[in-house]
């Protein structure tokens, strides 16, 4: 009798014991040592750790477990681009693109194959299509991804971040058959990528069918959208704001002016949503020189004239917002030419009180992209990497075109003007460029551009 008791409380025990190794992150370590090895892992790995436990797969799809990645300097910079997909050079033949259903998984090496199943077909006569480019600056990947409805994505979308959710946001664009503004959101979710398959899903269609108009980010999970242009080309003084979490739409005050392929900026902390710039109906192609913001808390549009400089030049993914020692100093970033330095002003625009805008220099562009709108996106320096930089702010800036690439800074081989991502500044203070390889099929020029770190 008593031996049959030892034996179930032995039992007993060693149940106990595999539960709680089972409850462990990784069996016979203490979870702070796993936490520290699982967010080695690189992204590209992910899916699969997935698949090994609920516990993992529970804890990878956690936004908690890209803070700790961020904590401990293991995070990885992706740059999001809006790109045609490669021209058609032969006209008897058709392109086809096969797309990664996970663009950063281990299993899918190939970002483009020319073969014969499951594969989508882009006859030589069809309207462009466009898909969602992915390049991994820390590891220097360039990956492709869409969503699997419909052939791509709308031409012209916005491409959006949501850096808290790990979120990734196309709104609006073309239709690429009719050419109409369509109100589409489609949503891509990094962290939640379940399996080998990128997790996409519709969002709520925007009220407004628009394109080429502003939007920006407040907050953790708010985006803010406003004018463009509507099926006959009329400039639009709507506004809108979409909450991601709870996937509803809700209509603004419109904007003081119509504005058409504006831009719209938002700092961090900040709750006013800027539109700069932009043209209306009867003005196409002059750019205005002002702005106006809304702010969330007051519920107002207010007006800023001086803002922008260059009437011929749009910023349109041109700027960028940085902030600057945060409560202290925020910032647009301009990247253009010859044309726009010369044309800046010194002058200083009062907003308020606490609020003044000086325009202290554009940034010159890397002299081998000789379009005049390139696309432009920030991201920051994380862990080791922003060790020995003053400046925690990098630019990705990126203009397609034809020809090789005929800088010293290029590669030679890139099929256009390929891409480059500034890497501090030089003794004589300009920014230092580092040019990135861009295979043939990433070569196109990118209409929208967002980052976002995992």
């Amino acid at each position: 009798m008593e031996e049959t008791k030892t034996s179930i409380i032995k039992l007993q025990k060693a149940v106990e014991d595999d539960q709680k190794q089972l409850q462990q992150l990784i069996p016979g370590l203490p979870d702070e040592i796993s936490m520290e090895c699982l967010v080695r892992v690189p992204y590209q790995f992910h899916s699969n750790m997935k698949s090994v436990c609920h516990t993992w797969q529970h804890l990878i799809s956690h936004p908690s477990f890209y803070q700790q990645r961020l904590k401990f300097g293991t995070s990885e910079h992706l740059v999001c681009l809006v790109q045609p997909l490669p021209p058609i050079n032969d006209s008897t033949t058709t392109t086809t693109t096969e797309y990664d259903d996970n663009p950063l998984d281990s299993n899918n090496n190939k970002t483009t194959k020319n073969e014969d199943k499951q594969e989508q077909q882009q006859p030589i006569h069809s309207p462009p299509q466009y898909a969602l480019s992915i390049y991994n600056t820390t590891h220097n990947i360039w990956q492709r991804t869409s969503p699997t409805e419909g052939s791509g994505i709308p031409m012209f979308c916005q491409c959006l971040a949501l850096p808290s959710s790990g979120k990734l946001l196309l709104l609006g664009g073309w239709d690429p058959t009719t050419l109409e503004p369509v109100p589409h959101v489609f949503i891509l979710d990094f962290f939640g990528t379940s399996g080998a398959t990128c997790n996409w899903r519709r969002g709520a269609s925007m009220s407004v069918p628009r394109s080429f108009f502003a939007c920006a980010v407040i907050g953790s999970s708010k985006v803010c959208v406003a004018g463009g242009h509507d099926s006959q080309k009329n400039a639009l003084r709507s506004a809108e704001i979409y909450d991601v979490e709870t996937d509803q739409w809700k209509m603004l005050p419109d904007m003081i002016e119509e504005r058409d392929e504006c831009q719209g900026l938002t700092w961090e902390g900040d709750s006013k949503f800027w539109v700069v710039s932009g043209y209306g109906t009867e003005s196409q192609g002059q750019f205005r020189s002002d702005a106006e913001f809304y702010d969330l808390y007051t519920g107002c549009w207010s007006k800023v004239h001086g803002v922008w400089p260059f009437s011929s030049a749009s910023p349109r993914g041109t700027t960028t917002a940085v902030c600057v020692n945060r409560d202290k100093h925020q910032r647009l970033w301009f990247l253009g030419g010859d044309q726009q330095q010369q044309q800046q002003s010194r002058e200083v625009v009062k907003v308020s009180d606490t609020i003044r805008l000086e325009i202290v220099g554009s940034i010159p562009l890397p002299n081998c992209i000789t379009g005049t709108n390139p696309c432009v996106t920030t991201f920051n320096y994380v862990g080791q990497e922003g060790g020995n930089h003053k400046n925690k702010h990098r630019l990705f800036v990126m203009s397609g075109g034809g020809g090789r690439g005929s800088s010293t800074l290029a590669c030679g081989e890139c099929d256009g003007e390929g891409a480059f991502i500034s890497d501090g500044y030089s003794n004589d203070g300009t920014i230092k460029w580092n040019h990135i390889h861009t295979p043939v099929e990433f070569s196109g020029f990118p209409y929208s551009a967002s980052s976002l770190i995992i």
